[in-house]
């Protein structure tokens, strides 16, 4: 901004005017005040009978805010960061990161949730947030958020319905018979032990609580899991077993809608999937799992519940490429469910896919911990043609995708809904195909996705988007923005239309439309030692399949990793910085068009 004088800025402006008058009278100026957040929410089913999780979206202007504070009905509760050394098992992890970058080099992520706990049961709180900054001044309130917590639920523990918890017998009957008992509102409880199930089927408005000291234990046979279980999309040839945790019809081929659930409790799911190698140390001295990563030449020596599945998919005739991709059972998965929480537990050793939500609406996955490496395709979450999603607060070490986004395949996709409408925020991505990431199934679009405030250490890649010049749809309106990323073992954002999957069946016809991703923004980023791209696009201008509208913004970079770009438009890239590259100028830039380049360092 040009210098203006003092008494010019005077006549120009009022304000101005008036503090120099302030100033000539011998006052002193009065602080900047500082913005209070404009949006406190209570996600869905964040609450219970004890406890209530506000999260809230950061001021516009939020560079001195450094907490944020938290009153319940005008009294002090604490402040955010606080709270989530409590509650957040991705909190340690990210401030260990922090406490590694002595040099100051990354990107400081702000944390906008919090929860408040010891409430009486039934009764109501008046919740507001003031911003802090770092002499402690607080803004004004934010608006008022009024939640009443829930009546103290029916409980009904699965012991009391024969359930063993011995880790030997298999429960699977005792625990269905709680859940198939448990009226409206009430909730289904596993006490401490080691409950060895096979599939179970919840209902609407329930909750399934597997407390501390508890592990739900997925059986190892293959015959206790309903091989007639969902199929992914309603043009789909084959129909996949049954998960270990189930919203489903029983006939793969109904309808059945379903609203109202959470699974919730300080234990562990634990889906038996893989044998697993010695536990490995992470850097904060906690020892990981560490499975066996497999394949369909393999499965037999790695496989525990995966092998007997993929066995009896064989000896049903199916050959063994289809049955390894598509015959494992997940851990959770849930289909045309309205309002689904899911808050606390750990995700350890899935067959297959960790949680999988289909066609749902307004889920909140919060506090977990997913410890799935590096089990194949043993993703964090997914969501696929679904409406409303939060991810908050979560530590993901997993062997597949982090958060996936999925919307359909090929040409059947465009009578699907689309993915749509998700906030993705203060997340520890630890080991992961990719942070957050789009496609490869594509077809209905991906799209209105905003992930903040993450930090990522490990991850293959951060934002990963990856589709096929035959899928169709692709993602649009994506915001990644004030987040860290270091020591990605691919790229640290890609964009791709070559993405192909060993284990996939093509049980789809192919469309003629090239999947595309456009309207993208990333923002206020840091990139420290990103292996072989900084940025990575590949589009298909042979087949006029580009991608378009790529904005990044005041995004840095650490490290010799290129910028490779093949097959991009319209594109914006505004204050780069890149330092450690080896004296090489990064960019590598070829069959694009209409790309600005402002600000960047080293120029292209």
């Amino acid at each position: 901004m040009p210098y203006a004088h003092p008494a010019v800025a005077a006549r120009k402006h009022p304000l101005a005017r008036a503090l120099l008058s302030a100033l000539a009278m011998g006052c002193s100026l009065p602080l900047l005040a500082l913005d209070a957040p404009a949006k406190l929410l209570v996600p869905t089913l964040a609450y219970d009978e004890q406890q209530i999780i506000l999260v809230w979206e950061k001021p516009a202007d939020h560079a001195e805010i450094v907490d944020y504070h938290v009153y319940a009905n005008g009294k002090l509760l604490g402040g955010s960061n606080a709270n989530n050394d409590q509650v957040s098992p991705a909190k340690p992890y990210i401030d260990h990161f922090y406490q590694q970058d002595t040099q100051n080099f990354h990107h400081r992520i702000a944390i906008h949730s919090f929860t408040a706990q010891g409430l009486a049961p039934d009764t109501e709180y008046r919740f507001t947030v003031r911003s802090v900054d770092s002499k402690g001044k607080e803004s004004a309130d934010s608006p008022v958020v009024v939640q009443r917590t829930t009546a103290v639920p029916a409980l009904f523990n699965v012991q009391r319905y024969g359930a063993k918890g011995d880790g030997k017998a298999l429960d699977t009957a005792a625990i269905q018979r709680a859940i198939d008992a448990c009226s409206k509102d009430c909730k289904v409880l596993l006490p401490a032990g080691t409950y060895r199930s096979g599939a179970l089927y919840l209902k609407s408005n329930m909750t399934l609580e597997i407390a501390e000291g508890a592990t739900l234990l997925g059986s190892e046979r293959a015959e206790d899991y309903p091989r007639e279980g969902y199929i992914q999309y309603p043009y789909s040839t084959t129909v996949r077993p049954a998960s270990l945790i189930n919203a489903l019809p029983r006939d793969p081929q109904a309808h059945q809608a379903f609203e109202n659930i959470r699974i919730v409790g300080k234990g562990t799911i634990d889906g038996n999937g893989w044998k697993r190698n010695p536990d490995v140390l992470d850097e904060r001295g906690r020892a990981l799992p560490f499975y066996l990563a497999s394949d369909n030449t393999r499965y037999m020596h790695d496989g525990v519940l995966a092998k007997a599945q993929v066995e009896r998919a064989v000896a049903e005739g199916m050959n063994v490429k289809d049955a390894y991709g598509q015959m494992r059972s997940s851990l959770i998965t849930l289909r045309n469910v309205t309002n689904v929480f899911y808050g606390g537990f750990t995700v350890v050793n899935p067959a297959y896919h960790g949680i999988m939500n289909l066609e749902t609406q307004n889920v909140v996955l919060t506090n977990t911990t997913h410890r799935t490496y590096d089990a194949n395709n043993g993703d964090g979450i997914e969501f696929a043609n679904s409406r409303g999603a939060l991810v908050f607060n979560n530590f993901f070490d997993t062997g597949d995708d982090c958060v996936n986004f999925a919307a359909g395949t090929g040409a059947g996709a465009v009578h699907q809904k689309p993915q749509e409408d998700a906030w993705i925020f203060n997340n520890y991505f630890r080991k992961g195909h990719g942070m957050i990431v789009a496609g490869s199934h594509t077809g209905a679009w991906i799209q209105n996705i905003l992930a903040e405030d993450n930090v990522s250490d490990g991850t293959d890649t951060g934002l990963r988007m990856k589709s096929t010049n035959f899928m169709g749809g692709g993602a649009r309106h994506v915001t990644f923005r004030d987040s860290a990323i270091r020591n990605t073992a691919k790229q640290a954002f890609i964009f791709t239309l070559d993405y192909n999957d060993p284990n996939a069946k093509l049980d789809y016809k192919r469309s003629t439309v090239a999947g595309q991703f456009r309207d993208i923004t990333v923002s206020d980023v840091s990139v420290e030692n990103a292996r072989t791209a900084a940025i990575e696009v590949r589009g298909d201008s042979s087949h006029d399949a580009w991608h378009q509208g790529l904005v990044f913004e005041r995004v840095r970079f650490s490290g010799p990793a290129p910028v490779k770009i093949d097959g991009l438009k319209d594109s914006r890239f505004v204050g780069l910085r890149f330092t450690h590259t080896g004296g090489a100028n990064p960019w590598q830039v070829q069959g694009s068009q209409g790309l600005a380049f402002t600000d960047v360092e080293p120029a292209p």
